[in-house]
């Protein structure tokens, strides 16, 4: 085993977490799947003091079920998941000085004229946000600007994961 440890959010149920999970303990590493939601600051921070991981890894948030139009009819819980969760994690995880990798939506962007598919000039990571077409994706976008001031965060985007 490995001295590095990973606390998992989203690695209980979520697809992508659960591969994150998998990955990391095939590598040899510590792995804990959190128990707590990320709503829960409270919880974050106990379960955070007791495993007393090396690094935190958020795949969790609400993208709706069957799929994303859910959050249309359900804006609070969309807020409370991808806003204020991913704002306690990352704020707990700067207090406690530790690392946060962040797993993000590309949902954020749409190809249009300025920005065409196939163009010389594609987005980096200085580009606003350009699409806010669905309640999910606008909260999305919004997380992503706010813990960009939180320096222990590195957000990874992922459009349409495939096994």
């Amino acid at each position: 085993m490995s001295d590095l440890s990973f606390l998992v959010y989203g690695g209980k149920t979520g697809w992508i977490g659960q591969q994150i999970v998998d990955l990391l303990r095939s590598a040899g590493h510590t792995v804990y799947s959190s128990q707590t939601r990320l709503e829960d600051r409270t919880g974050l921070e106990r379960e955070i003091d007791e495993l007393k991981p090396k690094f935190l890894v958020n795949c969790a948030g609400v993208t709706g079920r069957p799929n994303v139009d859910w959050c249309e009819d359900h804006k609070e819980d969309t807020i409370r998941a991808n806003v204020i969760g991913t704002l306690n994690l990352c704020d707990v995880a700067f207090l406690r000085k530790l690392h946060v990798t962040n797993f993000a939506t590309g949902c954020i962007y749409e190809y249009n004229a300025l920005k065409p598919m196939h163009g010389e000039d594609g987005f980096t990571e200085d580009d606003p946000p350009n699409f806010d077409g669905s309640f999910y994706s606008m909260t999305k976008g919004m997380v992503e600007k706010l813990v960009r001031v939180y320096p222990n965060v590195l957000t990874l985007r992922v459009r349409m994961p495939l096994s």
